[in-house]
């Protein structure tokens, strides 16, 4: 997917735009001679190489001709840590319920549970 993105002041500005979106926006502008204030856009795939408590930060740098993502894995804040863990306190707690509720139900099926002969 071909993208371009806007220059102000020698840096990235806003978000790329699409090919389509581009021609559509600027119509008068030649996507391969860019005027001065647009350059190409390369988009790098999130790596989601991050631990439990790290967090993937994505920012636009230029890289030769063009500009790229970027991708920087770094420590959680100490409020994304309380958040993320009482995320994981309540995916617990539902998991035991659901299991809870299921293990009711498995056992009121009459014939479910395997009789044991001893």
């Amino acid at each position: 997917m071909k993208l371009f993105i806007q220059i102000k002041d020698g840096q990235p500005f806003e978000h790329p735009i699409v090919h389509d979106n581009f021609c559509q926006a600027f119509p008068a502008i030649d996507t391969v001679n860019l005027p001065l204030g647009f350059v190409q856009f390369e988009r790098i795939e999130k790596p989601n190489t991050c631990g439990i408590f790290e967090v993937e930060d994505c920012f636009y740098q230029w890289v030769g001709g063009v500009v790229k993502d970027v991708w920087v894995v770094r420590a959680m804040t100490n409020e994304e840590t309380v958040a993320k863990q009482a995320e994981m306190d309540e995916n617990i707690a539902n998991a035991k319920r659901d299991l809870a509720e299921y293990m009711i139900i498995f056992n009121k099926i009459p014939g479910s549970v395997p009789s044991v002969i001893g």
